[in-house]
Protein backbone atom coordinates (compact mmCIF):
# COMPACT_ATOMS: atom_id res chain seq x y z
CA UNK A 1 0.00 0.00 0.00
CA UNK A 2 2.62 2.54 0.19
CA UNK A 3 2.98 2.69 -3.38
CA UNK A 4 -0.84 3.80 -3.10
CA UNK A 5 -0.06 6.56 -0.72
CA UNK A 6 2.92 8.06 -2.54
CA UNK A 7 0.88 8.56 -5.39
CA UNK A 8 -1.59 9.83 -3.42
CA UNK A 9 0.94 12.14 -2.30
CA UNK A 10 2.80 13.52 -5.24
CA UNK A 11 -1.07 14.42 -6.79
CA UNK A 12 -1.87 16.06 -3.73
CA UNK A 13 0.31 18.68 -4.87
CA UNK A 14 -0.23 18.74 -8.47
CA UNK A 15 -0.93 22.88 -9.18
CA UNK A 16 -4.16 23.17 -11.70
CA UNK A 17 -4.86 26.72 -12.44
CA UNK A 18 -7.79 26.17 -14.28
CA UNK A 19 -11.26 26.38 -12.74
CA UNK A 20 -13.43 23.51 -14.58
CA UNK A 21 -10.99 20.93 -13.29
CA UNK A 22 -10.84 21.69 -9.91
CA UNK A 23 -14.47 22.10 -9.61
CA UNK A 24 -14.75 18.28 -11.23
CA UNK A 25 -12.13 17.11 -8.83
CA UNK A 26 -13.96 18.34 -5.93
CA UNK A 27 -16.97 17.01 -7.02
CA UNK A 28 -15.64 13.81 -7.73
CA UNK A 29 -13.71 13.76 -4.36
CA UNK A 30 -16.80 14.48 -2.66
CA UNK A 31 -19.00 12.04 -4.24
CA UNK A 32 -16.31 9.35 -4.40
CA UNK A 33 -15.03 10.00 -0.23
CA UNK A 34 -18.05 10.45 1.15
CA UNK A 35 -21.73 11.98 0.84
CA UNK A 36 -24.52 13.76 2.37
CA UNK A 37 -25.80 13.02 5.72
CA UNK A 38 -29.04 14.87 7.14
CA UNK A 39 -27.83 16.22 10.83
CA UNK A 40 -31.26 18.07 12.74
CA UNK A 41 -32.58 18.50 9.88
CA UNK A 42 -29.44 20.25 7.97
CA UNK A 43 -27.54 18.86 5.23
CA UNK A 44 -23.96 18.07 6.09
CA UNK A 45 -21.34 17.41 3.48
CA UNK A 46 -18.57 14.95 4.52
CA UNK A 47 -15.89 13.29 2.94
CA UNK A 48 -13.76 10.50 4.52
CA UNK A 49 -9.60 10.78 2.73
CA UNK A 50 -6.94 8.35 3.67
CA UNK A 51 -3.99 10.78 3.55
CA UNK A 52 -3.39 13.89 5.34
CA UNK A 53 -2.16 15.92 1.99
CA UNK A 54 -5.53 14.95 0.56
CA UNK A 55 -7.49 16.06 3.32
CA UNK A 56 -6.01 19.46 3.08
CA UNK A 57 -5.96 20.04 -0.84
CA UNK A 58 -10.08 19.30 -0.33
CA UNK A 59 -10.41 21.71 2.36
CA UNK A 60 -8.13 24.45 0.75
CA UNK A 61 -10.32 24.08 -2.81
CA UNK A 62 -13.56 23.98 -1.18
CA UNK A 63 -13.29 27.11 0.59
CA UNK A 64 -11.41 29.06 -2.57
CA UNK A 65 -13.51 27.74 -4.95
CA UNK A 66 -16.98 28.05 -3.18
CA UNK A 67 -15.78 29.95 -0.33
CA UNK A 68 -17.00 27.44 2.52
CA UNK A 69 -15.61 26.73 5.76
CA UNK A 70 -14.83 23.24 6.73
CA UNK A 71 -13.48 20.77 9.71
CA UNK A 72 -10.85 17.96 9.33
CA UNK A 73 -11.51 15.79 11.87
CA UNK A 74 -8.08 12.62 12.45
CA UNK A 75 -10.20 9.84 12.99
CA UNK A 76 -7.03 7.34 14.63
CA UNK A 77 -6.75 3.49 13.28
CA UNK A 78 -8.17 1.27 16.00
CA UNK A 79 -9.62 -2.36 15.42
CA UNK A 80 -10.97 -2.71 11.91
CA UNK A 81 -9.53 0.42 10.63
CA UNK A 82 -5.95 0.16 9.85
CA UNK A 83 -4.07 3.29 9.08
CA UNK A 84 -5.49 7.30 10.36
CA UNK A 85 -8.36 8.44 8.63
CA UNK A 86 -9.31 12.28 7.74
CA UNK A 87 -12.80 13.51 7.76
CA UNK A 88 -13.25 16.93 6.35
CA UNK A 89 -16.62 18.25 6.94
CA UNK A 90 -19.08 21.10 5.80
CA UNK A 91 -22.00 21.74 8.39
CA UNK A 92 -22.27 25.35 7.74
CA UNK A 93 -24.37 25.78 4.10
CA UNK A 94 -23.98 21.94 3.32
CA UNK A 95 -26.76 22.36 1.29
CA UNK A 96 -25.45 24.78 -0.65
CA UNK A 97 -22.36 22.82 -0.92
CA UNK A 98 -23.89 20.56 -2.15
CA UNK A 99 -26.22 22.29 -4.69
CA UNK A 100 -22.78 24.09 -6.18
CA UNK A 101 -20.82 20.80 -6.45
CA UNK A 102 -23.71 19.27 -8.22
CA UNK A 103 -24.17 16.14 -5.03
CA UNK A 104 -27.75 17.54 -5.46
CA UNK A 105 -30.08 18.70 -8.39
CA UNK A 106 -32.20 21.66 -8.86
CA UNK A 107 -34.96 20.00 -6.80
CA UNK A 108 -32.75 19.25 -3.87
CA UNK A 109 -32.68 15.13 -4.71
CA UNK A 110 -29.09 13.35 -4.52
CA UNK A 111 -26.98 12.89 -8.00
CA UNK A 112 -25.88 9.03 -8.02
CA UNK A 113 -23.29 9.61 -10.60
CA UNK A 114 -21.00 12.50 -11.32
CA UNK A 115 -22.77 15.90 -11.78
CA UNK A 116 -23.50 16.71 -15.09
CA UNK A 117 -21.04 19.13 -15.71
CA UNK A 118 -18.28 16.54 -15.18
CA UNK A 119 -20.09 13.87 -17.27
CA UNK A 120 -20.44 16.65 -20.25
CA UNK A 121 -16.98 18.13 -19.91
CA UNK A 122 -13.95 18.24 -21.89
CA UNK A 123 -10.74 15.85 -21.30
CA UNK A 124 -9.42 18.13 -18.44
CA UNK A 125 -12.88 17.90 -16.44
CA UNK A 126 -12.02 13.94 -17.51
CA UNK A 127 -9.04 13.56 -15.93
CA UNK A 128 -9.84 16.25 -13.05
CA UNK A 129 -12.74 13.46 -12.37
CA UNK A 130 -10.47 10.34 -12.19
CA UNK A 131 -7.79 12.28 -9.94
CA UNK A 132 -10.28 13.33 -7.58
CA UNK A 133 -11.83 9.40 -7.34
CA UNK A 134 -8.14 8.16 -6.91
CA UNK A 135 -7.21 10.33 -4.68
CA UNK A 136 -10.95 9.56 -2.66
CA UNK A 137 -10.99 5.99 -2.68
CA UNK A 138 -8.19 4.59 -5.50
CA UNK A 139 -5.78 1.82 -4.85
CA UNK A 140 -2.83 0.61 -6.86
CA UNK A 141 -1.15 -2.99 -7.01
CA UNK A 142 2.96 -2.95 -7.06
CA UNK A 143 3.63 -3.14 -10.83
CA UNK A 144 3.83 -6.64 -12.39
CA UNK A 145 1.76 -9.63 -13.66
CA UNK A 146 -1.38 -8.14 -12.37
CA UNK A 147 -1.00 -4.97 -11.84
CA UNK A 148 -3.78 -2.42 -11.28
CA UNK A 149 -5.05 1.10 -10.50
CA UNK A 150 -8.60 0.19 -9.00
CA UNK A 151 -11.44 2.90 -7.48
CA UNK A 152 -14.02 1.58 -4.81
CA UNK A 153 -17.40 3.78 -6.17
CA UNK A 154 -20.55 4.65 -4.14
CA UNK A 155 -22.77 3.27 -6.65
CA UNK A 156 -23.26 1.54 -9.89
CA UNK A 157 -23.95 4.99 -11.36
CA UNK A 158 -20.80 6.49 -10.26
CA UNK A 159 -18.81 3.69 -11.64
CA UNK A 160 -20.32 3.98 -14.90
CA UNK A 161 -19.86 7.78 -15.02
CA UNK A 162 -15.95 6.81 -14.26
CA UNK A 163 -15.68 4.58 -16.76
CA UNK A 164 -17.06 6.96 -19.22
CA UNK A 165 -14.37 9.17 -17.93
CA UNK A 166 -11.83 6.77 -19.19
CA UNK A 167 -12.93 6.34 -22.33
CA UNK A 168 -12.95 10.22 -23.40
CA UNK A 169 -9.34 9.84 -22.13
CA UNK A 170 -9.22 6.47 -24.67
CA UNK A 171 -8.46 4.47 -21.95
CA UNK A 172 -9.86 1.20 -21.17
CA UNK A 173 -11.60 0.91 -18.23
CA UNK A 174 -14.22 -1.87 -16.99
CA UNK A 175 -16.78 -1.25 -13.95
CA UNK A 176 -17.45 -4.65 -11.63
CA UNK A 177 -19.39 -5.72 -8.22
CA UNK A 178 -16.77 -7.08 -5.95
CA UNK A 179 -18.34 -8.80 -2.40
CA UNK A 180 -21.10 -5.82 -2.89
CA UNK A 181 -18.93 -2.88 -3.80
CA UNK A 182 -18.80 -1.24 -7.73
CA UNK A 183 -14.82 -1.07 -8.17
CA UNK A 184 -13.58 0.63 -11.48
CA UNK A 185 -10.60 -1.06 -12.69
CA UNK A 186 -7.86 -0.17 -15.02
CA UNK A 187 -5.35 -3.25 -15.56
CA UNK A 188 -3.24 -2.51 -18.50
CA UNK A 189 0.22 -0.94 -17.37
CA UNK A 190 0.65 1.29 -20.06
CA UNK A 191 -3.08 2.29 -19.65
CA UNK A 192 -2.12 2.93 -15.49
CA UNK A 193 0.67 4.96 -16.65
CA UNK A 194 -1.62 7.33 -18.81
CA UNK A 195 -3.86 7.89 -16.22
CA UNK A 196 -1.73 9.18 -13.78
CA UNK A 197 0.17 10.52 -15.76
Amino acid sequence: MAMTAAVKDELSRLEITKIGPRRAEVASMLRFAGGLHIVAGRVVVEAELDTGSVARRLRKEIHELYGHQSDVHVISSSGLRKGTRYVVRVVKDGEGLARQTGLIDQRGRPVRGLPAAVVSGGVADAEAAWRGAFLAHGSLTEPGRSSSLEVTCPGPEAALALVGAARRMGIQAKSREVRGADRVVVRDGDAIGALLT
